[in-house]
């Protein structure tokens, strides 16, 4: 049976409305979550995942948002109502998997600390028609079942190699292509690789050896991929090469991964890391002559997400997705390959970091003035994945003392001054990250008229 959680009802929100606390279990949303299989058979590491809404009061027009959670593994898309969840690679047996339903209180108490969030959507519910609302930062509902995973779970494909011959054609020429590629336990189904080319054709993409022949009117080299699956969305593998064709190249050509690695690929209990590697060229260095890489992931983060070599560092457990985008400064070039690292059980899931405030102290700087006091104050309860770090920026004008200080209980300062370099408002913004999430909040100052414009 469904393990049901309910949170409700803030004393604040029923004494705003004097007609009693109406945040309960009978006005609340509901979601029921199933999974196919729950019990997930051997040999494969996921199952469909799908939630049911149940909105007793769609007349307040509120949209009700959902978030699945889980003890262990992770879910393709968290928030979607039809998913897949994945076991992590070091559990098997029953995992509890949740659905928490909530209404979506909107941005209008973006950046509000608790108690002022509460009296701002209390006093914007009065002046709504409706009279009967439940408390939207309030009102949740979590239901939770179980799924079994397997002790032997899905092991990914393998591509040895990608081999082009010759790498160089002549007019008229066709080159060979051959992948060489397995599934280390077959299954859960049949391998399928799966080649394609930027430009030109492949005669048989799923074949293991085929042969290729240039676009007649593009020349230069060409980028000619293999995909490898064994039907599990996350053990996708693809691996790139190139060959080069005759003619005049397009006036850019895209840059070409070659390869994208993480070692090792399933982290050990224990362990949090894994090195990555991406390998890209840029066939033209046109339009410019360096190419940029950069990594990204839904989870986690990287020592140095511009490195074409670094350290990435898991953020919840699971299979996790981390691509890597190679740009030649054209913006119709960005070119992303993706492979999957294995996070242990043991991983924390991450707690993002609040802000607390951000105050020109004070907001309208006084003639024969030029600057102001800038407080913000963050703070990130688990320290975790990276140390928490406050940013300061503004359209215009300057920062000093920006120094980063550690308060008790993971809270951290600054006292930094701004500078105008014109007359009027400006907004001034803080940027908060642990970096895994980031939060922002602004807030207003006016510089005196007596400031100079710039020229």
């Amino acid at each position: 049976m469904p393990v049901v959680r309910t949170k409700s009802g803030a004393s604040l929100w029923c004494a705003l409305l004097l007609v009693g606390c109406r945040g309960t279990s009978d006005n609340c949303p509901v979601a029921e979550i199933t999974a196919d299989p729950q019990e997930i058979p051997s040999g494969v590491s996921q199952t469909d995942v799908f939630v049911e809404v149940s909105n007793p009061s769609p007349e307040n027009g509120l949209d009700v948002i959902t978030e699945l959670t889980a003890e262990s593994g992770s879910f393709g898309d968290p928030f979607a109502q039809d998913t897949t969840y994945v076991c992590a690679h070091d559990v098997s047996g029953p995992v509890e998997v949740c659905v928490n339903a909530k209404y979506d209180g909107g941005e209008s108490t973006e950046g509000l600390t608790r108690a002022d969030s509460n009296v701002a959507a209390a006093y914007e519910y009065l002046r709504r028609p409706h009279v009967r609302l439940p408390d939207p930062l309030e009102c949740s509902e979590t239901r939770c079942t179980t799924i079994t995973c397997p002790e032997v779970k899905n092991v990914c494909p393998v591509v040895a190699s990608l081999t082009v011959e010759p790498t160089e054609l002549a007019e008229g020429q066709t080159a060979s292509v051959q992948v060489v590629a397995e599934d280390p336990d077959d299954g859960p189904e049949a391998l399928v690789t799966t080649l394609s080319a930027r430009h030109g054709t492949i005669a048989e993409p799923n074949a293991s050896t085929t042969s290729y022949t240039c676009k007649t009117d593009v020349g230069g080299i060409i980028e000619i991929c293999v995909l490898a699956t064994d039907g599990d969305p996350s053990c996708e593998v693809e691996r790139c090469t190139g060959v080069r064709c005759p003619g005049e190249p397009l006036e850019n050509t895209c840059p070409i991964i070659e390869s994208v690695t993480a070692t090792p690929t399933t982290i050990p209990t224990g362990e949090t890391q894994a090195s990555v590697r991406v390998d890209a060229m840029d066939p033209d260095e046109f339009p410019l002559q360096q190419l940029r890489t950069e990594w990204t992931s839904a989870t986690g983060v990287f020592d140095d997400r511009f490195a074409s070599e670094t350290t990435f560092t898991c953020g919840d457990s699971g299979p996790v997705q981390i691509c890597a985008k190679a740009n030649d400064g054209d913006p119709e070039c960005d070119e992303t390959r993706c492979t999957t690292v294995q996070c242990p059980s043991d991983i924390p899931a991450n707690i993002c970091p609040q802000l607390i405030v951000i105050n020109g102290i004070p907001r309208l700087i006084p003639l024969g003035q030029d600057s102001t006091r800038v407080e913000t104050r963050g703070q990130d309860t688990d320290k975790l994945p990276l140390p928490l770090t406050l940013t300061l920026n503004a359209l215009w004008g300057s920062f000093e003392n920006t120094e980063n200080i550690q308060e008790p209980t993971n809270v951290i300062a600054q006292d930094a001054t701004y500078i105008c370099d014109r007359p009027g408002p400006v907004e001034i913004c803080v940027d908060a990250t642990d970096g895994a999430c980031t939060k922002t909040l602004c807030d207003n100052v006016i510089c005196p008229d007596d400031i100079p414009i710039p020229p």
